[in-house]
Protein backbone atom coordinates (compact mmCIF):
# COMPACT_ATOMS: atom_id res chain seq x y z
CA UNK A 1 0.00 0.00 0.00
CA UNK A 2 1.58 3.29 -1.17
CA UNK A 3 1.83 5.76 1.73
CA UNK A 4 0.46 8.55 -0.48
CA UNK A 5 -2.77 6.56 -0.87
CA UNK A 6 -3.22 6.02 2.88
CA UNK A 7 -5.18 8.10 5.37
CA UNK A 8 -5.12 7.89 9.18
CA UNK A 9 -8.61 7.56 10.68
CA UNK A 10 -9.91 6.88 14.18
CA UNK A 11 -12.50 4.59 15.73
CA UNK A 12 -13.80 5.32 19.26
CA UNK A 13 -15.08 2.65 21.67
CA UNK A 14 -15.31 1.86 25.35
CA UNK A 15 -12.44 0.15 27.14
CA UNK A 16 -13.96 -3.35 27.23
CA UNK A 17 -14.81 -3.52 23.56
CA UNK A 18 -11.69 -1.65 22.53
CA UNK A 19 -9.39 -4.19 24.18
CA UNK A 20 -11.53 -7.06 22.89
CA UNK A 21 -11.39 -5.62 19.36
CA UNK A 22 -7.59 -5.44 19.52
CA UNK A 23 -7.27 -8.96 20.94
CA UNK A 24 -9.55 -10.44 18.27
CA UNK A 25 -8.14 -8.19 15.51
CA UNK A 26 -11.59 -7.03 14.45
CA UNK A 27 -14.05 -4.11 14.46
CA UNK A 28 -17.80 -4.26 14.99
CA UNK A 29 -19.95 -3.41 11.98
CA UNK A 30 -22.55 -0.70 12.55
CA UNK A 31 -25.95 -1.83 11.20
CA UNK A 32 -27.93 0.86 9.43
CA UNK A 33 -31.11 0.48 11.49
CA UNK A 34 -29.10 0.68 14.72
CA UNK A 35 -27.26 3.94 14.02
CA UNK A 36 -27.95 6.94 16.23
CA UNK A 37 -29.22 9.21 13.45
CA UNK A 38 -32.82 8.41 12.31
CA UNK A 39 -32.11 10.30 9.08
CA UNK A 40 -29.52 7.76 7.90
CA UNK A 41 -30.12 7.06 4.17
CA UNK A 42 -32.97 9.58 4.26
CA UNK A 43 -31.05 12.58 2.96
CA UNK A 44 -33.66 13.48 0.34
CA UNK A 45 -36.75 15.65 0.65
CA UNK A 46 -39.42 12.96 1.04
CA UNK A 47 -42.67 14.91 0.93
CA UNK A 48 -43.69 12.83 -2.08
CA UNK A 49 -45.29 9.64 -0.75
CA UNK A 50 -44.13 7.37 -3.58
CA UNK A 51 -40.55 8.56 -3.26
CA UNK A 52 -40.77 8.09 0.50
CA UNK A 53 -41.93 4.50 0.07
CA UNK A 54 -39.23 3.80 -2.53
CA UNK A 55 -36.42 5.22 -0.37
CA UNK A 56 -37.76 3.36 2.65
CA UNK A 57 -37.60 0.06 0.76
CA UNK A 58 -34.14 0.92 -0.51
CA UNK A 59 -32.95 1.64 3.04
CA UNK A 60 -34.35 -1.66 4.33
CA UNK A 61 -32.77 -3.57 1.44
CA UNK A 62 -29.38 -1.94 2.00
CA UNK A 63 -29.58 -2.56 5.75
CA UNK A 64 -30.15 -6.29 5.19
CA UNK A 65 -26.96 -6.65 3.12
CA UNK A 66 -24.52 -3.94 4.18
CA UNK A 67 -23.17 -2.14 7.22
CA UNK A 68 -20.62 0.55 8.02
CA UNK A 69 -17.46 0.95 9.99
CA UNK A 70 -17.51 4.57 11.09
CA UNK A 71 -14.26 6.47 11.53
CA UNK A 72 -13.28 10.05 12.25
CA UNK A 73 -10.45 12.01 10.67
CA UNK A 74 -9.46 13.27 14.14
CA UNK A 75 -9.07 11.95 17.69
CA UNK A 76 -9.14 15.47 19.14
CA UNK A 77 -12.86 16.18 19.56
CA UNK A 78 -13.95 16.11 23.22
CA UNK A 79 -17.51 15.53 22.01
CA UNK A 80 -16.45 12.40 20.13
CA UNK A 81 -14.75 11.12 23.26
CA UNK A 82 -17.87 11.90 25.30
CA UNK A 83 -20.32 10.26 22.89
CA UNK A 84 -18.37 7.31 21.52
CA UNK A 85 -15.41 6.94 23.89
CA UNK A 86 -17.49 6.18 27.00
CA UNK A 87 -17.28 9.74 28.40
CA UNK A 88 -13.50 9.82 27.99
CA UNK A 89 -13.09 6.48 29.80
CA UNK A 90 -12.68 4.47 26.61
CA UNK A 91 -10.03 4.16 23.94
CA UNK A 92 -9.60 5.24 20.33
CA UNK A 93 -8.00 3.08 17.65
CA UNK A 94 -6.02 4.78 14.89
CA UNK A 95 -5.93 2.96 11.55
CA UNK A 96 -4.17 3.49 8.25
CA UNK A 97 -6.59 2.74 5.40
CA UNK A 98 -6.37 3.15 1.65
CA UNK A 99 -8.28 6.37 0.96
CA UNK A 100 -10.03 4.81 -2.04
CA UNK A 101 -11.87 2.44 0.33
CA UNK A 102 -13.30 5.27 2.44
CA UNK A 103 -16.29 7.50 1.76
CA UNK A 104 -16.22 10.96 3.32
CA UNK A 105 -19.49 12.10 4.86
CA UNK A 106 -20.74 15.51 3.73
CA UNK A 107 -22.81 17.74 6.00
CA UNK A 108 -25.68 19.95 4.91
CA UNK A 109 -28.32 22.24 6.37
CA UNK A 110 -31.19 20.91 4.24
CA UNK A 111 -32.51 17.78 2.55
CA UNK A 112 -31.41 16.97 -1.00
CA UNK A 113 -33.87 17.46 -3.86
CA UNK A 114 -34.61 14.34 -5.88
CA UNK A 115 -33.93 14.52 -9.61
CA UNK A 116 -34.95 11.50 -11.69
CA UNK A 117 -32.15 12.31 -14.15
CA UNK A 118 -29.70 11.19 -11.47
CA UNK A 119 -30.72 7.60 -12.20
CA UNK A 120 -30.50 7.66 -15.99
CA UNK A 121 -27.06 6.06 -16.13
CA UNK A 122 -25.18 3.53 -14.03
CA UNK A 123 -22.53 6.12 -13.16
CA UNK A 124 -25.09 8.72 -12.08
CA UNK A 125 -27.02 6.06 -10.20
CA UNK A 126 -23.89 5.12 -8.23
CA UNK A 127 -23.21 8.77 -7.40
CA UNK A 128 -26.84 9.17 -6.27
CA UNK A 129 -26.62 6.12 -3.99
CA UNK A 130 -23.27 7.28 -2.61
CA UNK A 131 -24.84 10.66 -1.81
CA UNK A 132 -27.61 8.83 0.03
CA UNK A 133 -25.06 6.91 2.10
CA UNK A 134 -22.80 9.85 2.94
CA UNK A 135 -25.02 12.85 3.62
CA UNK A 136 -25.90 13.97 7.15
CA UNK A 137 -27.16 17.14 8.80
CA UNK A 138 -24.47 19.68 9.63
CA UNK A 139 -25.10 19.27 13.38
CA UNK A 140 -23.07 16.03 13.03
CA UNK A 141 -20.13 17.78 11.38
CA UNK A 142 -17.97 17.57 14.52
CA UNK A 143 -17.59 13.85 13.75
CA UNK A 144 -15.53 14.47 10.55
CA UNK A 145 -16.75 11.05 9.52
CA UNK A 146 -15.34 8.61 7.00
CA UNK A 147 -17.23 5.39 6.22
CA UNK A 148 -16.05 1.98 5.17
CA UNK A 149 -18.96 0.05 3.64
CA UNK A 150 -18.93 -3.69 4.32
CA UNK A 151 -21.06 -6.47 2.87
CA UNK A 152 -22.42 -8.43 5.84
CA UNK A 153 -22.14 -11.76 4.05
CA UNK A 154 -18.34 -11.44 4.03
CA UNK A 155 -18.08 -10.49 7.72
CA UNK A 156 -17.77 -12.68 10.82
CA UNK A 157 -21.04 -13.13 12.69
CA UNK A 158 -21.31 -13.63 16.44
CA UNK A 159 -24.89 -13.83 17.65
CA UNK A 160 -26.66 -10.84 16.12
CA UNK A 161 -23.40 -8.90 15.68
CA UNK A 162 -21.12 -8.65 12.66
CA UNK A 163 -17.37 -8.01 12.73
CA UNK A 164 -14.71 -7.23 10.15
CA UNK A 165 -11.12 -8.38 10.65
CA UNK A 166 -8.40 -5.73 10.48
CA UNK A 167 -4.96 -6.16 9.02
CA UNK A 168 -3.94 -5.95 5.38
CA UNK A 169 -5.67 -2.86 3.98
CA UNK A 170 -6.88 -1.78 7.45
CA UNK A 171 -3.76 -1.46 9.61
CA UNK A 172 -3.85 -0.64 13.32
CA UNK A 173 -1.25 2.05 14.06
CA UNK A 174 -2.28 3.72 17.34
CA UNK A 175 -4.12 2.96 20.56
CA UNK A 176 -5.15 6.20 22.26
CA UNK A 177 -6.35 6.06 25.85
CA UNK A 178 -9.02 8.49 27.07
CA UNK A 179 -8.13 11.04 29.72
CA UNK A 180 -10.50 9.46 32.28
CA UNK A 181 -9.72 5.85 31.33
CA UNK A 182 -8.18 3.38 33.74
CA UNK A 183 -6.83 1.32 30.83
CA UNK A 184 -3.12 0.74 31.35
CA UNK A 185 -0.40 0.49 28.75
CA UNK A 186 0.32 -3.02 30.10
CA UNK A 187 -3.25 -4.10 29.31
CA UNK A 188 -2.97 -2.67 25.83
CA UNK A 189 0.41 -4.26 25.14
CA UNK A 190 -0.91 -7.61 26.37
CA UNK A 191 -3.70 -7.67 23.76
CA UNK A 192 -1.47 -6.22 21.04
CA UNK A 193 1.05 -9.02 21.44
CA UNK A 194 4.25 -9.35 19.44
CA UNK A 195 2.39 -9.15 16.13
CA UNK A 196 1.40 -5.52 16.79
CA UNK A 197 4.37 -4.49 18.94
CA UNK A 198 5.05 -1.44 16.74
CA UNK A 199 1.62 0.09 17.40
CA UNK A 200 2.05 3.33 19.38
CA UNK A 201 0.17 3.87 22.65
CA UNK A 202 -0.52 7.22 24.28
CA UNK A 203 -3.02 8.95 26.52
CA UNK A 204 -4.83 12.21 25.81
CA UNK A 205 -5.59 15.21 28.02
CA UNK A 206 -7.57 18.43 27.55
CA UNK A 207 -5.48 21.06 25.75
CA UNK A 208 -4.41 24.10 27.76
CA UNK A 209 -5.47 26.74 25.21
CA UNK A 210 -8.07 25.05 22.95
CA UNK A 211 -11.25 23.03 23.29
CA UNK A 212 -9.65 19.82 22.05
CA UNK A 213 -7.91 16.70 23.27
CA UNK A 214 -4.16 16.40 22.77
CA UNK A 215 -1.44 13.86 23.47
CA UNK A 216 -0.32 13.89 27.09
CA UNK A 217 3.43 14.10 26.56
CA UNK A 218 4.14 14.11 30.29
CA UNK A 219 3.09 10.47 30.47
CA UNK A 220 5.48 7.85 29.09
CA UNK A 221 3.53 4.65 28.35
Amino acid sequence: MDESDVVRVYHFCNKEYGLKNIKNRRIKIARVMELNDPFELLAYDLKDKQLRLHIGRLKASFASEYGFICFSRSFRSPVQWAHYGDRHKGICLGFDIDKSALHEVSYTGGRKKFDGNDLLSQEKGFEWLLGLLTTKHRSWSYEKEERLVKRLGFCDKEGDLYFSKFGGAVKLRQVIIGCESDASSAEVRDVLGEELAEVSIFKVRPAFSKFEMVRNKSLIL
